[in-house]
């Protein structure tokens, strides 16, 4: 027969004298950080549940908004056929506005997230005290960058702008009903763009706070772990009285 562990045994005896001990007044000290151990790997595992939960929910909603898309287009789709003339003009004048503007979009995108990551190795660069002189250029660039931004930000504006005209019929025209129905998919499909782009970023950043969450229920389950092997270490050095905790007495001193 395989001689038993200690390590197991201990660890054994201390989860039983989790369940044995608490309230009695031979429980010893250490069942304190037990406890203590027990509310981190509860509170982890709470935060970790709402994060999953929050993702799930992101999931649905974005569902949600696919669906009802997908159920608007069918009437403008339907209108558009029926007008199909008047929209084709319309966009053939439409067409390189509409390339220009999704041009300066991404533009004003990748922008935005440069002046991100600039702003984040400045303060880097500030905390780690790095040299001045490379700070203050890294500041002069911000500063660039930033009026960069603002100058494409008014660009797409304008671009909008021209667009949305563009797209407005003038009254009495031929084929408005089209034309609005046209405009109106071209909007939806600007909402869907900037859904997924948000629904993507949402989900990216929550599956890596829940990857970090997991991290820390492991060390907090690690952590309880040895809280128990310390009670089981504790309860066999004083041999409790207790029937059941008193089976493991012998086995461990034969597994010394």
């Amino acid at each position: 027969m395989a001689k038993e562990s200690y390590d197991d045994l201990i660890f054994q005896l201390g989860d039983l004298a989790r369940d044995r001990l608490p309230g009695k007044p031979n429980c010893p000290r250490s069942m304190d950080r037990v406890y203590k151990a027990e509310e981190a790997v509860v509170a982890r595992r709470d935060e970790l549940a709402a994060l999953e939960q929050e993702m799930n929910d992101e999931d649905a909603a974005y569902q949600a908004f696919l669906d009802e898309q997908e159920a608007e287009k069918v009437g403008h789709q339907a209108i558009v056929r029926k007008w199909k003339k008047a929209v084709d003009a319309i966009d053939g004048k439409v067409n390189d506005l509409r390339k220009t503007l999704a041009t300066r979009r991404a533009e004003l995108r990748y922008a935005a997230d440069g002046l991100i990551k600039l702003e984040k190795k400045i303060a880097d660069m500030e905390l780690t005290r790095q040299d001045v002189a490379r700070i203050d250029v890294a500041r002069t660039n911000l500063k660039k960058n930033r009026l960069t931004q603002m100058r494409l930000g008014r660009e797409v504006e304008d671009l909008d702008l021209r667009l949305s005209t563009a797209l407005t019929p003038e009254p009495g025209q031929p084929g408005a009903p089209g034309i609005l129905a046209h405009k109106r998919l071209l909007e939806m499909e600007d909402e869907a763009e900037a859904r997924l782009a948000e629904h993507d970023q949402r989900m990216a950043e929550v599956d890596q706070t829940i990857a970090t969450l997991e991290e820390q229920v492991k060390a907090a389950e690690d952590y309880l772990d040895q809280a128990l092997f310390l009670l089981g270490e504790d309860v066999y050095a004083q041999r409790i009285a207790d029937a059941q905790l008193a089976a493991f007495y012998p086995r461990l001193d034969r597994a010394q």
